[in-house]
């Protein structure tokens, strides 16, 4: 079982890591069944308002660029966005190139 820490975030950094989320999850160019299951617990686990939880599952469809998910986060904010996003990416057994190359690329924002 992974320690989380999600609820110790700022609100900021809460919202930063589900824009993440959504902009990986799409990144495939759709999002799996296990994919938004993932996603959505981690909304739930977010403790984020009914109406922020309703903006982001709005982003499934209109994507975040990637820099505007770090918005207001710091690296540790990052790291377990980062966790979770490698978790989503495998909860449909698949990992793409693209989804790979997002992941990577948030590996190198921070150092990684």
């Amino acid at each position: 079982m992974l320690h989380d820490i999600l609820h110790h975030l700022e609100p900021e950094q809460r919202w930063g890591h589900a824009k993440l989320l959504a902009h990986l999850a799409t990144a495939d160019g759709r999002v799996s069944r296990d994919e938004l299951a993932f996603f959505e617990q981690r909304l739930g686990a977010s403790l984020l308002s009914n109406e922020r939880k309703e903006q982001l599952r709005e982003l499934l469809i209109d994507t975040p660029e990637l820099e505007d998910c770090f918005e207001g986060m710091d690296g540790r904010g990052i790291k377990l966005a980062l966790r979770d996003a490698c978790l989503m990416a495998l909860a449909d057994r698949e990992i793409s190139n693209d989804e790979k190359s997002r992941l990577i690329d948030v590996a190198k924002k921070i150092g990684m």
